[in-house]
């Protein structure tokens, strides 16, 4: 076991074929990469994981994770609070032929709904990374506050302006 309970791996079929639930608070600090994404690594997130077999018996894992992380805000630089609200479903295909089918279905569709990656060789997911991707995945593209308090400009005035000796040299005459 790993971070607050969270199994180190899982097998996508094992999981599957057992109904793997696992429901959870994960400390932000455990997610390495994740961290220099953010202000800070305080926190939790909550974590729901469901595997199940699919309507195609393939396995299939839904993640759910929820959070309040802090990044900087891209238009001021300050602090922001991103709310993370996120379910995700993967499905594990054991070849490569089917697993371009299916993306190629989803492509048409429209549908995001279900992602489809290739089964690992050996069987073995690490969740924490599992979960992180996820996350990281969830961060919007540019953080930023709804409404930002920029700093207002100062107009300069002739006399601060670093060529207004210059305009003067204009203005003399030889």
């Amino acid at each position: 076991m790993s971070s607050a309970g969270l199994p180190e791996s899982f097998d996508p079929t094992v999981a599957a074929r057992e109904a793997f639930a696992w429901s959870g608070n994960v400390p932000v600090s455990d997610f390495t990469r994740l961290a220099g994404m953010l202000v800070s690594t305080s926190g939790m997130v909550q974590v729901r994981l469901q595997a199940a077999l699919s309507a195609d018996q393939r396995p299939a894992m839904t993640i759910r994770l929820a959070a309040h992380l802090e990044q900087f805000c891209q238009r001021c630089l300050q602090p922001v609070t991103v709310v993370i609200d996120h379910e995700h479903t993967v499905e594990w295909v054991a070849d490569a032929t089917a697993l371009e089918r299916l993306d190629a279905l989803g492509d048409d569709s429209g549908a995001d709904a279900v992602e489809y990656l290739p089964m690992p060789d050996p069987a073995a997911v690490s969740t924490l990374v599992f979960v992180e991707d996820e996350l990281i995945l969830s961060l919007p593209i540019v953080p930023m506050h709804e409404d930002c308090a920029l700093p207002v400009a100062v107009a300069d005035t002739a006399d601060d302006h670093p060529f207004a000796a210059l305009a003067q040299l204009k203005t003399l005459k030889h």
